[in-house]
């Protein structure tokens, strides 16, 4: 399988490990960049991003890059609190009102950052559907009892915070953003990034990935024994916290869940997932978020402070709740 792009003098073993990534472990398509001191040293990409087609990967193409988008989605959390849109030890119920239910009354946003929060699963079905409606969710993320007190353990909210997060910017944000609007708006447009939390119409077909899902169930039973036996074990319960978590919505199961159509189809930036890049685009944001400083600059215009009064989160309290994320 050809391999385009470039290693600098020094990094050839990573083109060597990119290359094999095809020759020896079935890599379908596939993008790698690394930066050091701010200098590109790895710019590679190749294989297909549609097998079906036989569509090459080019530099240019983007895929769903599913939880790294965390980090990401992090950003634009950090930057409303540092415009003051909230405080990291506000209660969430402050803003949202309705969070309170259930016994969420004292829960931060802190806490709920950092996983603590013991909402990772919701219980209320949702489908495809209600993920493109806000409002719908926000009602089902409201009523969710934790799983445990807040603030006493620690779980991971796979699918479930980054509709918590979504939910908090729209509350706070005096125009009503969902988190991937306002990413879009103060953090990827400024940054020149191709990253989309939603993939809008305007993208190209062409440009778009398509990741390779088939007899993937299969396959997961066919390397079970790889896998840490009490997630095997939680995934076989359905009325574990872990079949709990990532088992609702159902259709988050299926491999359509990658295509364009379920991108757009949660536009507004309601999922944890789905969030869509090239490789250059993803590199760019993090190298960009470090040489910004405090935060983004961004059209800080457009997110007015709020009228009552607030604490401002200091610089070493941002750097550590980012690096909860």
């Amino acid at each position: 399988m050809p391999v385009d792009g470039m290693v600098k003098s020094g990094f050839e073993p990573v083109r060597k490990a990119f290359e094999e990534n095809f020759s020896r472990r079935n890599e379908v398509g596939a993008a790698c960049a690394a930066v050091v001191d701010n200098e590109l040293v790895v710019d590679l990409w190749g294989g297909e991003a549609d097998p079906a087609t036989n569509r090459a990967w080019e530099s240019d193409t983007i895929v769903n890059v599913f939880s790294t988008t965390k980090g990401v989605a992090s950003m634009a959390v950090l930057h409303a609190g540092s415009v003051g849109l909230f405080s990291f030890d506000d209660p969430v119920a402050e803003h949202w009102p309705e969070f309170a239910a259930g016994g969420k009354e004292n829960v931060t946003v802190r806490q709920l950052l950092a996983h603590q929060a013991g909402l990772s699963a919701i219980d209320q079905k949702i489908d495809m559907a209600a993920l493109a409606d806000p409002d719908k969710m926000a009602v089902a993320l409201a009523a969710q009892v934790p799983a445990w007190e807040p603030g006493t353990r620690h779980g991971y909210h796979g699918i479930s915070l980054g509709w918590y997060e979504s939910e908090l910017i729209r509350r706070t944000d005096p125009q009503g953003r969902t988190i991937g609007q306002y990413f879009r708006d103060n953090i990827a447009e400024p940054l020149g990034l191709d990253f989309w939390i939603g993939l809008p119409d305007s993208v190209p077909e062409h440009r778009i990935a398509r990741v390779q899902a088939d007899w993937y169930r299969v396959k997961m039973v066919a390397n079970i024994s790889k896998m840490p036996k009490d997630f095997v074990k939680g995934f076989l319960n359905p009325r574990s916290l872990t079949a709990r978590t990532f088992g609702n919505p159902a259709a988050l199961g299926k491999p359509a869940r990658h295509t364009r159509d379920a991108a757009a189809g949660v536009a507004c930036g309601q999922r944890a997932r789905n969030r869509t890049c090239d490789c250059h685009g993803l590199w760019r944001v993090r190298c960009g978020w470090c040489s910004f400083g405090d935060h983004p600059r961004g059209d800080e215009r457009s997110v007015p402070r709020r009228r009552r009064a607030h604490r401002r989160p200091s610089r070493s309290r941002v750097v550590r709740q980012h690096s909860l994320l």
